[in-house]
This record gives C-alpha cells, sequence and structure tokens, in this order.
C-alpha cells in the first residue's frame, strides 16, 4: 500500500484538533454512561487547565449514544464571562451555541421559552425522554446561573423530560460546590452537582504507553489509508517493526528528570495539551515533512518536549 499523498500542512498531526482515545477518555465515558443510565440529574467534571477535558469530553459524548443504543440528544455550550451576568446575555449565548435558527427576541421571558421549546423538541424525540446539556468553563456558573438553569430544569421535568447537566471547568467547581453546601443551597446541589468526576492530565508509564500505541495503531489519516499517524510520518521505520510506544519508559522517565531539573517537586501530571504538543513535535520536524531522519532517538524526544511549552507551564502552574 503506497503512502497517500496529503497536501502539505493539513495532516492532523501538523494542524492538531485530534483526539486520541486515552484511558483517561474511557473512564470519564464510564462516569457520563453511569449518570445517563441511572438517570442522574448532573455531574461536575473538573481537572487542572490544559489536561484536555473539553476534548476528552467531546469524544466520550460522540460514542455515548451508541453506548446507550438510542438517540441521546446532547447539547453544549460554554459559559462566558460577564462583568455583570444577566438573564438576557445567558440565555442569548446558550441560544446562539445551540445553533438557534431564528432570531431571537431580547425578553427573557421568551428566550427561556425558546430554548425550553427546544430542548422539548429534542427530548421527545428520544426513547429516554432525556437530553443532557454540557457547559463547559461552568467554574464561571453563578448561583444566577444556577437559578435559570433550575427554572428550565423544571419546566421540562414539568413535561415529563428529565435534563442531566454536566459541568466541566477548574478545580473552582468543586469550591463552588462546598460554598453552596455552606449556604444549604441544597436546591442547585441537588440538580447540578450529586456528583463529581475529577479528571487527570496522564501520571503513569501505561497511560504514555496506551497513548503512544494510539499513534502507531489507532489514528488513521486519510481515513481507511492504513496509514497511521507514525507510519506516515517514518513509513520505512514503522514497516521495519519500530513504533512509538517502545519509547513510551524513556519519554516517561524524560519528563520526570525535566521537572527534577527545574525543581518542580509535585506529583507529575501531564496535562494532554503538552503531550501531544510533544509527539506532533517528535513527528513532524523529524519525519517525512521535516528533516527525514530515519527514526527517532532520545535526544530527539528530549527537545521535542522542551519545545512543546510543558516546562514553562509547570513552572508558572507551581508559582500560581
Amino acid at each position: 500500500m503506497s503512502k497517500p499523498i496529503v497536501p502539505a500542512g493539513t495532516h492532523p498531526i501538523e494542524q492538531g484538533g485530534y483526539i486520541l482515545p486515552t484511558m483517561e477518555v474511557k473512564r470519564l465515558m464510564e462516569s457520563l454512561t453511569k449518570i445517563v443510565i441511572n438517570r442522574l440529574p448532573g455531574m461536575i467534571v473538573y481537572g487542572r487547565p490544559r489536561i484536555g477535558k473539553s476534548r476528552s469530553v467531546e469524544f466520550a459524548l460522540n460514542y455515548l449514544p451508541a453506548q446507550l443504543g438510542s438517540f441521546f440528544p446532547i447539547l453544549r455550550t460554554q459559559c462566558k464571562s460577564y462583568r455583570v451576568p444577566t438573564e438576557e446575555k445567558f440565555f442569548g449565548d446558550l441560544l446562539a451555541d445551540f445553533k438557534f435558527a431564528f432570531p431571537s427576541t431580547r425578553n427573557p421571558a421568551l428566550m427561556r421559552r425558546q430554548i425550553v421549546n427546544l430542548m422539548l423538541e429534542q427530548g421527545e424525540r428520544s426513547q429516554l425522554r432525556r437530553i443532557m446539556l454540557v457547559i463547559d468553563e461552568a467554574q464561571r456558573l453563578t448561583e444566577y446561573h444556577y437559578n435559570w438553569l433550575m427554572d428550565i430544569y423544571n419546566e421540562l421535568d414539568h413535561e415529563k423530560i428529565s435534563m442531566t447537566v454536566i459541568s466541566v471547568g477548574q478545580p473552582e467547581l468543586l469550591a463552588r460546590r462546598t460554598f453552596f453546601l455552606e449556604q444549604k443551597k441544597a436546591q442547585i446541589i441537588g440538580r447540578f452537582m450529586t456528583n463529581e468526576h475529577e479528571f487527570f492530565g496522564i501520571r503513569s508509564l501505561d497511560e504514555v504507553e496506551h497513548c503512544l500505541m494510539c499513534y502507531d495503531e489507532v489514528t488513521e489519516y486519510p481515513e481507511n489509508s492504513g496509514y497511521s499517524y507514525t507510519r506516515y510520518f517514518f513509513p520505512d521505520a514503522y514497516d521495519k517493526g519500530k513504533r512509538l510506544r517502545n519509547y513510551a519508559k524513556d519519554l516517561f522517565n524524560l519528563f520526570k528528570d525535566l521537572r527534577k531539573e527545574h525543581g518542580l517537586s509535585k506529583k507529575m501530571e501531564i496535562p494532554m495539551e503538552y503531550f501531544t504538543f510533544t509527539v506532533e513535535n517528535a513527528l513532524k520536524i523529524n519525519g517525512t515533512t521535516g528533516n527525514r531522519i530515519e527514526w527517532l532517538t532520545i535526544n530527539h524526544w528530549k527537545d521535542a518536549i522542551q519545545n512543546s511549552g510543558y516546562v514553562e507551564s509547570e513552572i508558572f502552574m507551581a508559582l500560581a
């Protein structure tokens, strides 16, 4: 099978935007499936910045209907930051993120009705009579936002449609739930924060090996070409049996050594963003679109990590 011709700069490794089915993604999918099957109203998904929460949620949601064996409507939005949040701004952002096809009034009550009607239509198409709302940057949600969501939740419930809200954000989400507990806001916690899922970056050698294996075997571009990402950038080495996953232990140790070298003493957790930057650097700089070396060495991997921005990011996190 001959190597496919891909226009310069268009391969996913060069553009980014692809999602790997990592072990953490699978763990997240299990949590989301459990939430839906058990008809639970809400869950918070939290973790440090840049570890791949949003993309992992996207991957899990794409496969969730297949896991359930039924059509399951999922709507996504991103909480915007405003100095003074209002119903009009919040509902307007929801309608925009839902790609609402008709011009909306600026009357908050009518905008809420448009949102509810859209959700009702989606929910009634589902045998489960359920709908999921996923909110990114959910650490920005205030008590006002949750009260507005509660109005929508209650209207749907009146029509026998259940809404599950998945709030995705940074660890401040956990602090927000603690605050609501102290303020005795049980109605908010009961509807939107009953469950939690902490999302992690890469922490173990097994996870590094699994991710590298995805580049070797799972990913493929163009589709059905027989060329995984590794094979595309190193076709000769790949055909001789070379695989990125064989570097898993060396790469894991390189990350650990660089942390020690820069005085980073906290337990290692590699954000997925910087791990993928590292692999992308190794492939595109040294492979057939770059220096055309035969195969990678430890020094190539060390350069790839340093060029990813990982060390600088970890230093800033330690100082924050």
